[in-house]
């Protein structure tokens, strides 16, 4: 099995954060006490099946820096956490102070979706102002899955890089804390083996493939309850399904499974749907998101363990999102996501025309260099500032007209 290719910043990490070791990052939570507190009850209800109103949101603070415009970002938002942190920062200012929805501030450690992978030997791209990537794959045989071996959560790949980054928020910040980007076991499994090996082993070598399933679950557990001690007491239970606050009552843990589109419903029951719930059941519950459609794996989220709500950037496919109220009706709340559309008016105005409020939040996530049209997301360029003004006043004018 090849070493670990990924070398920590920590280094430059731990300079530039003896440089900025004093600096504060905070907002007046004082101005939006009784706002956030209003809110937390509100998606609290959601979450009971009591709501009435369907919260939204027009989420402008991505954490991530895909579809971001690349002159915003700064060249350090991985090697400096003030860097980072006062990106997120201003983007929440900005939010707070000009959209009046469902929106609950925190701070993401972000490293993209390939954090645990490059702390078990997967080499990783880093490029200037883009989301880290794995370039390359550690498993090639389904023998070598006996050599894996779980990593030094404080020493190995970009790990140290998160801990580092929570250390800093915390200190330095008034904003709640979340742990970074978990995946899941499936993802975790994919980057180390390629997708390709991976689906084929299941028919293949699938002894092979539970182990490795059993390994990325462990590993996980442990590498989001490390992440959890770095953060204050009262932050421990609490996390953010894709920057969505999940009531703290109902778990503290999301996972992402993407690739639940690519499998059939009969693999995902047997090689995923045990791993995750073993996830969700060590975090007392928690959400999963998927891009896309996955129309043949509802049932099997309605039966994984644990699960309290489904995140789904739907991608305009509204027949999904018919059939998952139908089917989570007072079971499963669901979070209706999407990029923001070019044809906004069109798409909110047919989607708000059947959508159910009771136990749904709406989002839409602004990302300006690419928009949903036409069922997928497409390049575009717009003022992100702006276009999160005009989907906010259309969607309130909308739901409280």
């Amino acid at each position: 099995m090849k070493e670990i290719l990924y070398e920590s910043n920590m280094n430059t990490i731990n300079n530039q954060t003896n440089k900025t070791r004093n600096m504060r990052y905070d907002i007046d939570l004082t101005r939006y006490s009784e706002r956030i507190s209003s809110l937390e009850q509100t998606i609290n209800d959601v979450y009971e099946f009591k709501n009435s109103n369907l919260p939204f949101i027009v989420n402008y603070v991505n954490y991530w820096l895909d579809g971001e415009n690349p002159g915003l970002i700064p060249d350090n938002y991985f090697t400096n956490p003030a860097a980072q942190t006062k990106f997120q920062v201003d983007k929440i200012n900005h939010h707070l102070q000009s959209l009046n929805d469902a929106y609950i501030p925190f701070l993401h450690p972000w490293f993209g979706t390939v954090v645990l992978p490059s702390a078990l030997g997967c080499e990783i791209a880093m490029n200037p102002r883009k989301d880290p990537a794995v370039k390359t794959n550690v498993i090639q045989h389904p023998e070598e899955i006996t050599k894996l071996k779980l990593p030094d959560f404080d020493h190995d790949g970009l790990l140290p890089d998160v801990l580092s980054t929570i250390d800093f928020m915390v200190s330095n910040s008034n904003i709640p804390v979340s742990i970074t980007d978990a995946q899941g076991p499936l993802n975790i499994a994919l980057n180390l083996c390629g997708v390709e090996n991976l689906f084929v082993w299941m028919y293949t070598n699938p002894n092979e493939v539970h182990e490795i399933m059993e390994f990325c679950t462990e590993a996980l557990i442990k590498w989001i309850k490390v992440q959890k001690e770095h953060l204050k007491p009262d932050m421990r239970q609490v996390t953010w399904p894709h920057g969505i606050l999940l009531p703290e009552n109902y778990g503290s843990v999301w996972l992402a499974d993407d690739d639940c589109t690519q499998l059939s419903a009969e693999l995902y029951k047997e090689f995923v749907v045990p791993y995750n719930s073993k996830v969700f059941k060590a975090f007392n519950g928690g959400t999963l998101h998927f891009c896309g459609t996955a129309e043949h794996q509802l049932e099997n989220f309605l039966q994984t363990e644990g699960l309290v709500g489904v995140n789904n950037f739907c991608m305009g496919n509204f027949l999904q999102v018919k059939k998952m109220q139908d089917l989570y009706k007072n079971k499963l709340a669901i979070m209706v996501c999407d990029f923001a559309p070019v044809n906004y008016e069109d798409y909110y105005t047919e989607l708000l025309g059947f959508l159910e409020p009771k136990g749904t939040i709406l989002a839409c996530f602004i990302a300006p260099k690419y928009s949903l049209q036409n069922g997928q997301y497409e390049t575009t360029d717009y003022n992100g500032k702006y276009r999160s003004l005009q989907l906010y006043n259309f969607l309130n004018k909308a739901l409280n007209s």
